[in-house]
């Protein structure tokens, strides 16, 4: 499949803002995890406690646009997307926001973005049963950072371990958006509102940021429509 068919399929089935994305929720009260490069060694399932309900569970799970897919991506994350997408409402996403904190190439990350949606559907993942899209392609994700980020304290960012490595590496170039990685992950899980959340072993203190931040997001605004 050439390049322009790829796109113009993916257009078709996911890439492009669809309804199922546009009726989605900006908040959840019950939504756990988050999303980020999938480690290849290791991926946990997150789910929520005690979950009861009739309708299908809703998975959410994202990788960044390697462009790329080795043996480990595969086996870790991707073989069991597709064991599984019957028995879930999916929401795969290539997190092209969640790249672009460190120096891309623009035109290489377009490539790398629309290869890595080809390579999904090469490997088994079904249109008609998984949404499959660019994060950037949805506003929604960058709207709801923004709110997030206006009830988040600086401070909560600052004690994150993988921003204070990277800081260290990248020195006065540090940019804004390493710092504010974590609540764009908080936004894409609370924008879904994900029962599971297939995560890297690496992104527990994400994960538990991300449930601060919800939780510090409904106590300021969940009064009744009143602010505390």
């Amino acid at each position: 499949m050439d390049r322009q068919k790829v796109s113009a399929f993916l257009g078709r089935h996911g890439l492009a803002r669809s309804k199922r994305l546009e009726r989605v929720r900006a908040c959840s009260t019950e939504t756990s995890g988050s999303t980020a490069e999938v480690k290849p060694e290791r991926t946990i399932l997150t789910s929520l406690p005690e979950l009861k309900t009739d309708r299908k569970l809703r998975v959410l799970s994202g990788v960044q646009p390697t462009g790329t897919l080795h043996l480990g991506n595969y086996l870790g994350a991707v073989q069991q997307w597709v064991k599984n997408q019957d028995k879930f409402d999916n929401f795969f996403t290539i997190v092209d926001l969640h790249a672009i904190t460190l120096p891309h190439d623009p035109k290489a990350l377009r490539e790398s973005s629309m290869t890595t949606a080809a390579l999904y559907l090469a490997c088994g993942l079904d249109p008609k049963t998984s949404s499959i899209f660019l994060q950037s392609h949805v506003p929604a994700h960058a709207e709801l950072t923004w709110l997030l980020n206006c009830a988040t304290p600086i401070g909560w960012l600052e004690r994150m371990v993988q921003y204070k490595e990277k800081a260290r590496k990248a020195g006065e170039n540090v940019s804004v958006g390493l710092l504010d990685y974590p609540v764009l992950m908080a936004a894409d899980i609370l924008l879904y509102q994900a029962d599971l959340v297939p995560v890297g072993d690496d992104q527990n203190q994400h994960l538990e940021l991300a449930r601060n931040i919800r939780g510090r997001f409904k106590n300021l605004y969940d009064k009744r429509g009143k602010r505390r």
